[in-house]
């Protein structure tokens, strides 16, 4: 790199060829920044409200993530209604865009960065606990996720309204899935599962252009072991191998931000607050929630009113956090704190996730070529700058999933996800994942002795339904805004989590004994852990010491504002999001779950906020109405 900058190498050229690579370089660099140029996002309205001071809203969104992007698109529909979307972050970085990359945007300013609580029972070998990250910018964790777009299936929301939700059942929530999306595959959305699918909508849905081997290889693998080849796994059927559909737009990702506010930007009625820290909101002379106090930069204390409603979008850890500094939680918590009890709720309790195991399976160790990654890098940059195409525009074989029951085969719904990565031989991928969720040395160097020695393939085994719950708290010796709230993952508490985990491994076990992925000379990796290294390897005791030292996050928390009727002492908001037991205020996240969904949640909480806007437009309405009466 040197030598191409030094002076002397340009000295060798009478003038043409510094040129040439000049124009090259100013492509290059061109091309870089029309992946994300600033002026494509919402205008920041901050440095107006701090000269200007704020107006009166109607409504106040805190969150621009997968469900609030869509609130403000959705409310800023009526002219009439002044909005304000509040958002801590601010743009998407240019890794956010770009499909490959998503992975290194943990740990940077794009990511708040959470950790759970260290527990002897799970993440045993990770010394600072389990890293949960959360997407801190315009689009949320919909923009530092991995873009697979996965509703779960019919059952979950069947049962949510079997839980006294009404209106939330999987024909009524399967309308708002298919408003929000633009399917760009002919042979998904006019198939015969295209009743499951829309066309026209903000959300860009489609195939990821992955040209790996090992999807087919491994789906053909399946289909020895009996599974179906899901064509379409947001379709009627649940069970199977199959390529999952992105939230992805020409080689770049289709954020919540990008689908649902950079179309409205020019919207006069909507005014986009970034880098704006919400610490809680506080009622009126008349009890009604009004107001949202928030720091701009950190630093400028501003107060902003709802005439209407406020509505909490952020997300699973933050929203509980802010509901608390506003007085909305336990009462024994918040009282041993100092907070004055506005409304005793179970804010923070009820804390699920899709805790994960991952697997390494060691492949053609002995034709395995060598990964080139300054060839590869060089090749793949230049495809995707000046084509938005190649390896950096998909994310190999991460497309993939499965739906298995573990428990029993023939039965209609999953009880285990699967996700799985590729670490070609000595590409030094494994360094990157294990850096960022936090692995020790020990298991750290496992991964990458296992990629020395062939191409790895790491399937996560993912928990659909854990019966294990965790809690969300504020700190209860510190009431700092500033400081992260208290998070208790209680991954694998119950026993039965565990036994889903070595059911999962079993079947992983089957998949790599079939004769297709034995031509490929498929074999289990034995991790290093030295926790472990006294039980007989392969024994159910094995496995489960196993799981609990390599426990980690699949990044869906949820529930922590569970959706129930008032009869439901561990429901926060009854079925049209409303806060219990006070006025004008909403939650609109993947806080509301009252169970998880069985998929990836970034889906759902877009569709989520889609239904609430319906109901808010609804609501504000028929109060109209009545008022003119």
């Amino acid at each position: 790199m040197e030598a191409l900058l030094n002076s002397q190498c340009a000295a060798q050229s009478l003038g043409p060829a510094n040129q040439l690579f000049a124009m090259l370089i100013q492509t290059i660099m061109a091309a870089q920044c029309s992946i994300s140029p600033p002026d494509m996002w919402p205008k920041d309205y901050g440095p107006t409200a701090l000269a200007q001071g704020l107006e009166e809203y109607d409504f106040i969104i805190v969150g621009a993530g997968s469900a609030g992007s869509v609130v403000a698109n959705r409310l800023s529909e009526n002219p009439d209604w002044k909005i304000l979307l509040l958002e801590a972050g601010g743009d998407p970085p240019i890794e956010s865009e770009i499909p490959e990359t998503f992975f290194t945007i943990q740990k940077t300013d794009a990511d708040w960065a959470f950790y759970a609580e260290s527990s002897e029972k799970f993440s045993k070998s990770l010394p600072q606990g389990s890293f949960w990250p959360r997407g801190k910018t315009l689009g949320g964790s919909g923009a530092i996720n991995a873009m697979l777009y996965v509703r779960g299936n019919r059952r979950d929301y069947d049962r949510w309204e079997e839980l006294g939700n009404k209106g939330w059942n999987y024909e009524s929530v399967l309308e708002y899935f298919k408003r929000s999306e633009d399917n760009l595959n002919p042979d998904v959305a006019n198939s015969v599962e295209g009743k499951y699918h829309g066309k026209g909508g903000y959300l860009k849905v489609q195939h990821f252009s992955t040209k790996t081997p090992w999807i087919d290889i491994i789906i053909r693998g399946a289909e020895q072991l009996g599974y179906p080849h899901l064509k379409d796994i947001n379709g009627e059927k649940n069970i199977g191998f199959g390529r999952a559909q992105g939230t992805i737009i020409n080689g770049t990702r289709c954020s919540p931000a990008k689908a649902f506010l950079v179309p409205v930007k020019d919207r006069q009625n909507l005014h986009v607050i970034k880098h704006a820290r919400v610490i809680n909101a506080e009622r009126d002379t008349d009890g009604k929630f009004r107001w949202v106090n928030f720091f701009i930069d950190d630093e400028h204390l501003k107060a902003a009113k709802a005439k209407k409603e406020i509505v909490i979008s952020a997300g699973a850890i933050n929203t509980p956090q802010i509901l608390m500094l506003s007085g909305i939680g336990p009462k024994k918590l918040l009282e041993s704190i100092g907070l004055d009890v506005v409304a005793d709720l179970p804010v923070g309790e009820n804390l699920q996730d899709h805790p994960i195991v991952p697997v390494l399976i060691k492949l053609n160790k002995s034709s395995a070529k060598p990964y080139n990654l300054q060839q590869e890098l060089v090749k793949s940059l230049n495809e995707y700058l000046l084509h938005r195409t190649g390896p950096l525009a998909a994310h190999g074989v991460t497309s993939l999933t499965a739906f298995i029951n573990t428990v029993n085969e023939t039965d209609l719904y999953p009880d285990v996800q699967f996700h799985f990565f590729e670490f070609p031989k000595e590409s030094k991928r494994s360094d990157l994942f294990t850096s960022k969720v936090g692995y020790d040395e020990e298991v750290s160097k496992s991964f990458l002795d296992a990629s020395e020695e062939a191409d790895v393939l790491m399937i996560l085994i993912t928990l659909l339904n854990p019966k294990s719950k965790g809690s969300i708290t504020i700190n209860s010796q510190d009431i700092d805004p500033y400081k992260p709230p208290v998070i208790n993952a209680a991954f694998l508490d119950d026993d039965e989590d565990v036994n889903t985990v070595v059911r999962a491994v079993r079947v992983l076990q089957k998949l790599i004994n079939t004769k297709e992925l034995k031509d490929n000379e498929a074999e289990l990796h034995q991790m290093s852990i030295t926790g472990c290294a006294e039980l007989q390897y392969d024994s159910v005791e094995y496995w489960e010491c196993y799981a609990r030292h390599l426990t980690l996050t699949l990044y869906h928390p949820v529930g922590t504002a569970k959706m129930g009727p008032k009869e439901d002492p561990s429901a926060v908001v009854d079925s049209r999001l409303k806060v219990h037991k006070v006025s004008g205020l909403r939650v609109a996240d993947g806080s509301i779950m009252p169970n998880i969904v069985s998929g990836n949640t970034n889906a759902p909480i877009i569709m989520i906020g889609e239904k609430i806007s319906d109901m808010i437009k609804q609501d504000w309405k028929q109060k109209s109405v009545h008022s003119e009466l």
